[in-house]
């Protein structure tokens, strides 16, 4: 709820151009958000609030006064920690806002494959889907795009299995 009101309150400020700076930007906060030393960096109180401002902003290579803002308000109400949800809440707006998302295929495929596998989803969902491989010795294929629930796995055991269930029944 918390990290709802902080995503909806930055989107709310910033206009159609900025929101994809400041989305990289917070991305590349979160990204690090969890290594020690960017902890007791953020957490320190020997250094000052606009020293930890300017850190952030260093670390997501943006310097929009609105990004500013939102590291100010979250750093007076400690809420920091709250960083890596906040990026992934505004992900899921960002891409709806934008009707573009990602995903993820794990299996061994060529690219002319994928480019036809992320054609027909974003068909079928009437978006952009952009589908990044991630070569797994599975069985067959996994797709999996995250914000829309989607995940379809076809294996080849299962394929092979329905093949000899057809041939059976014309027999």
């Amino acid at each position: 709820m918390v990290v709802e009101k902080y995503t909806k309150a930055l989107l709310g400020a910033l206009n159609k151009e900025e929101v994809v700076d400041v989305y990289e930007g917070i991305a590349r906060v979160a990204l690090i958000s969890n290594e020690p030393k960017f902890i007791l960096l953020v957490k320190s109180p020997v250094l000052s609030e606009e020293e930890k401002v300017k850190l952030l902003c260093e670390v997501a290579e943006n310097e929009n006064p609105k990004l500013v803002n939102f590291f100010k308000i979250l750093l007076e109400n400690k809420r920091m920690d709250l960083i890596k949800e906040i990026h992934q809440n505004l992900y899921a707006k960002v891409a709806e806002m934008f009707n573009t998302y990602a995903g993820f295929v794990y299996g061994e495929l060529n690219n002319d494959t994928l480019k036809k596998l992320e054609e027909k989803l974003s068909k079928k969902f009437d978006a952009i889907i952009k589908l990044q491989l991630k070569e797994s010795n599975i069985n067959g294929i996994k797709v999996f795009v995250d914000v829309l629930n989607v995940e379809v796995a076809i294996s080849e055991d299962r394929i092979k299995q329905d093949l000899v269930s057809q041939i059976l029944k014309a027999i």
